[in-house]
């Protein structure tokens, strides 16, 4: 368990399932027109991820014991670039929390957790800004289109 600032912690999704439906709503909101699941598809997706030391594994951000974030280190997550893995994916905060380092907090927890795993490079892909990730140490490696959205596909390599 991390704690990257007063009020905030960072735990596994395994110790607190459930947030899992509050996750797939944010997940269906966010994504959904990337991809057209539905939110009981969506669903599926974080249970896969209640591991503690293994791929897939999520990571909340959390506030006064309510989920403010989430950060998952999966496998795979974007078609045509299966052949890169691991995967930074499904980085969300609550838009009420934006703007207070959260965001930050999990690409560093997720970061040093590969890290102390020997797990790098990592990948992730972003149809937004890229400013967070660059600031994080990430480079960009191309840029694509997905679902017809112009995005950027990133690398990380970690090192002690």
């Amino acid at each position: 368990m991390t704690r990257p600032s007063v009020g905030m912690e960072i735990r596994l999704l395994a110790d607190v399932p459930a947030a899992i439906p509050a996750l797939s709503e944010w997940f269906h909101a966010e994504w959904h027109h990337y991809d057209g699941r539905s939110i009981a598809e969506i669903e599926a997706q974080p249970r896969d991820c209640l591991n503690r030391d293994a791929l897939p594994i999520t990571f909340l951000a959390l506030s006064d014991s309510e989920a403010i974030g989430t950060v998952t280190l999966d496998t795979s997550d974007l078609p045509h670039y299966d052949h890169l893995s691991p995967w930074l994916a499904s980085l969300y905060v609550l838009p009420s929390h934006r703007r207070e380092g959260v965001g930050r907090a999990l690409v560093k927890h997720l970061a040093a957790f590969a890290l102390e795993r020997g797990i790098s490079p990592i990948y992730l892909w972003t149809p937004g800004s890229t400013r967070l990730y660059e600031e994080c140490g990430w480079k960009v490696l191309c840029r694509d289109v997905y679902s017809g959205r112009n995005i950027a596909l990133m690398r990380r390599a970690l090192e002690p």
